[in-house]
This record gives structure tokens, C-alpha cells and sequence, in this order.
């Protein structure tokens, strides 16, 4: 049975994973510890028995409305016009990787479930939406889009990364 952890900066990782991107090992093995030291994110390990199936790293974020107030507008009609502030919380998925031998699995797609239930119930730190800035390749854009994900700037098409959101309200609303 798949756990999670969360992983601290002195931690020893797993030396089987391997996503098969060399940035992301490179986070799991040495970045995540020092964001994790200077209190910037959290990396969590999805585990069973001593083999990392994935990983992923969160932090606080906002979507603001100064950034760029189309895309501000686009992601908050949901919300409540009284309660649209100059941001909206929001809690930043900084890296999320799955090792090779369980990609095309549906283990990346359980991961951002489980990421998803855990800031809606009991709503721990009054989080409207997650946050992503996703490589602009086609597989990457694909697998976030098929999990719910919405572009919020289309500003950023030409760019490394494209941000992407995705409003926990919708999964409450079908809830009740």
C-alpha cells in the first residue's frame, strides 16, 4: 500500500528514482533539501516499501490580480464578486515527478488526486486553487489539461513554462 512522506533536508532519497529528466532527479536529490532548509517548499515522497513511485513539491502562492487582470478575471469568475481580493490563495506545485518505471500508470494522475483532496477537505490553509508552471512540451500540457487544468495566461504560449490552474471549488461543488 502506496504512503506518503515528507521528506526533510536531511533525509537520505531513495537512490533507485529516476524520472528520467535530469532536472528533476537533480531536485529530488539535492534541490529539494535546500528549499527545504530555507523553509521555500516542501518536497513529499509517494512511497511503498523502500521504492519512491513519485514526488512532488509544494509551496504557498497566490493568483493575483495585478499579474495580469484578464487571466485574474478568467480564474476567479467562480468566486464570490465581494471576495475577489488583489490575490486568491493558492498553494504552487514546484515539481511533481514520477519514476520511469511507473509512468503511463496513472501514478502522476493519483498523485495530483491526492494533492487535490488534501486542500479541499478540512480546507487546512484557506487554499482556493492549485498552481503549476508546467514545461511547455505537448505531454507535460497534456497530463495536467486531462487532470482538470485550465491555462490561465495565454500570454506565456511562446514560453519555457506555462501557468496552469486548477479551482478546488469545482471538486466541493460536485461533493454537495
Amino acid at each position: 500500500m502506496p504512503r506518503l512522506e515528507r521528506l526533510g533536508s536531511d533525509d537520505d532519497r531513495a537512490l533507485s528514482f529516476d524520472c528520467g529528466d535530469h532536472d528533476l532527479n537533480e531536485f529530488f536529490f539535492t534541490d529539494s533539501k535546500l528549499v527545504g532548509r530555507e523553509l521555500i517548499a516542501v518536497t513529499y515522497a509517494w512511497m511503498e516499501g523502500n521504492e519512491t513511485l513519485a514526488y512532488f513539491s509544494i509551496s504557498n502562492d497566490a493568483i493575483s490580480r495585478e499579474v495580469d487582470k484578464t487571466a485574474y478575471r478568467r480564474a476567479t469568475r467562480n468566486v464570490s464578486h465581494t471576495k475577489r481580493f488583489m490575490t486568491l490563495p493558492a498553494v504552487k506545485i514546484g515539481r511533481l515527478a514520477v519514476d520511469k518505471r511507473f509512468q503511463a500508470n496513472g501514478v502522476g494522475s493519483l498523485v495530483l488526486d491526492f494533492i487535490k483532496g488534501w486542500f479541499t477537505e478540512g480546507n487546512k490553509t484557506g487554499c482556493r486553487f492549485i498552481v503549476v508552471d508546467a514545461l511547455n512540451n505537448p505531454d507535460t500540457l497534456n497530463f495536467y489539461t486531462k487532470n482538470g487544468f485550465l491555462y490561465l495566461n495565454p500570454k506565456d504560449k511562446n514560453d519555457k513554462t506555462r501557468l496552469m490552474y486548477f479551482d478546488l471549488f469545482t471538486l466541493i461543488a460536485i461533493c454537495n
